[in-house]
């Protein structure tokens, strides 16, 4: 009758498994030694190169629980590194041939059996063999640190890159480059969250409607959404080890972007609750005199917007119950006063901010000039400082002191560089767009879906205040400027098409610079 056995594999990198140590040819190998020492196989444990720490943990685990319950008192292995190479798990090991004589470690390649009365000699090529192991992995472990430090200093990220970016190039020479498959929805992802309109697991099925998917075409769970909304490499960046370093890669959002989706993650939201409906006004109305947000509720076929019923709420002296259609009027009274009167009063308008647009690029050029002197400089300094450490010719210390410092203000240096190359064109653009969307906001508004007239809140309101049945906005700064002067403008503008010549209404487009969009 032949002793039942147990075989462990494992292939640790790429390589190994190129040059003859694949797991099948080590479960061959196994297998071959077994039938010459009249063992049977009952099982084989494997660990694929690929597999994490945690697997690799879970499965020995597996190998020692299956021993001992099968009664299994041979373990076939090809050498010690492949079975263990830390400590904890040689104790493990040793425990379990201390509890019982007849139980054997094989390890075919190193003609090595190790077992409870095995000699002294033996013992010690065990031993030294794991001290050996565990050198071998922290000596693997410090090139692996030294590598990716070198990477992160080349300014590319030392691992995978997220979704948006894959990897080109020779081993050894890879960069990272935009996936133009996936490129633009992490953009929409990033922009339709900066409205304030969705929740990581609402944004999460809209990504997936939108053909945003994991790699096995699953949606990606509500927590993969969230860090992606927080990682900086989309902006630029690369964080290593709690720092963050400027990467070479083409970034696919602003830092000012991503400074609003951060906002956004880490507010409170005081209404937690989920609710079925998908009202106008839902979490961006707050009563004015208690803080409390408007619930809304259904009454003979009309939605009442009144403070919150929850806690610190329930008693408001001011509560008042608004129908929501008296709600909408009063919003379309506001969208009518921050829109331009006329098609021709909006060509105006866009016709200054093109022609003042041309001054400030000569300005945008001297800073760019200027600002790239600075970043070339600092550049120049922080590899000085790099060949002073390799030369050891001042104290490392010192020299890791300079880099960081360096490294810092070149971080700032390029985030000024590009506000500045992206200032003109994005304040034109900008101008542009917000007197445009004033111009339709009410067609808008009349036509879209509640989604769409809550996108078309998010880009010039904060939220709303409630005073009793009178319903206030808090502007942002687009809807601040066009609630000031948009009314002046389109008084102004009629005043000046009847009474005055040609060279005056030039004058009068100088006496409202807000319009040139500075």
């Amino acid at each position: 009758m032949k002793t039942k056995s147990v075989s462990y594999c494992r292939v640790s990198s790429k390589e190994q498994e190129e040059t003859g140590y694949s797991l099948p040819s080590q479960e061959k190998l196994m297998q071959e030694y077994a039938d010459r020492k009249t063992f049977e196989v009952v099982k084989n444990f494997s660990v694929a190169e690929s597999a994490s720490g945690a697997k690799r943990r879970k499965t020995f685990t597996e190998m020692m629980v299956y021993l001992g319950k099968n009664k299994v008192d041979i373990l076939l292995c090809e050498k010690v590194d492949r079975l263990t190479r830390n400590f904890k798990e040689a104790i493990v090991i040793n425990d379990w041939l201390e509890e019982n004589s007849n139980r054997q470690i094989h390890f075919v390649k190193q003609n090595l059996i190790i077992h409870k009365n095995a000699k002294s000699d033996e013992r010690f090529r065990w031993d030294i063999e794991i001290v050996l192991a565990k050198k071998y992995i922290a000596n693997l472990s410090e090139e692996v640190k030294k590598g990716q430090a070198e990477k992160i200093a080349q300014g590319w990220l030392p691992t995978k890159p997220p979704l948006g970016y894959k990897t080109t190039g020779d081993k050894g020479h890879k960069t990272i480059i935009v996936d133009n498959d996936v490129a633009q929805q992490i953009q929409e992802m990033f922009e339709l969250y900066a409205t304030g309109n969705y929740s990581t697991p609402r944004l999460a099925e809209e990504m997936y409607k939108r053909g945003l998917r994991q790699h096995s075409n699953k949606a990606l769970p509500k927590s993969r959404i969230y860090f992606l909304l927080s990682y900086p490499f989309y902006y630029g960046m690369i964080p290593w080890n709690g720092k963050l370093y400027q990467g070479k890669h083409e970034a696919l959002i602003s830092k000012d972007l991503f400074d609003v989706v951060q906002n956004l993650l880490k507010r409170k939201q005081q209404n937690p609750h989920h609710t079925i409906h998908n009202q106008l006004l839902k979490s961006m109305a707050k009563c004015e005199h208690c803080g409390g947000l408007l619930s809304w509720e259904l009454q003979k076929g009309n939605y009442y917007g009144h403070c919150s019923n929850v806690k610190a709420y329930r008693n408001c002296p001011a509560k008042t119950y608004m129908r929501e259609d008296e709600a909408e009027r009063q919003i379309i009274a506001f969208i009518e006063a921050i829109a331009p009167a006329s098609k021709k009063m909006l060509s105006w308008i866009e016709d200054v901010i093109r022609s003042e647009n041309r001054a400030q690029i000569e300005v945008r050029e001297t800073g760019i000039k200027r600002f790239n002197g600075l970043l070339q400089k600092v550049r120049e300094e922080k590899d000085s400082y790099y060949e002073a450490t390799i030369k050891k010719e001042v104290p490392i210390e010192f020299c890791q002191k300079k880099i960081a410092e360096c490294e810092k203000e070149e971080v700032v240096l390029v985030e000024e560089l590009r506000k500045i190359q992206d200032t003109c064109d994005d304040y034109q653009q900008l101008g542009l767009l917000i007197h445009k969307l004033a111009y339709n906001a009410k067609e808008i508004y009349k036509k879209g879906t509640t989604e769409q007239k809550r996108l078309l809140f998010s880009q010039i309101i904060t939220n709303f205040a409630q005073n009793r049945l009178e319903l206030k906005p808090n502007w942002n700064l687009s809807g601040k400027y066009l609630y000031e002067w948009m009314p002046r403008l389109n008084k102004d503008y009629e005043l000046e098409k009847t009474y005055t010549t040609k060279r005056q209404k030039s004058d009068f487009s100088l006496s409202h610079p807000i319009v040139l969009g500075r």
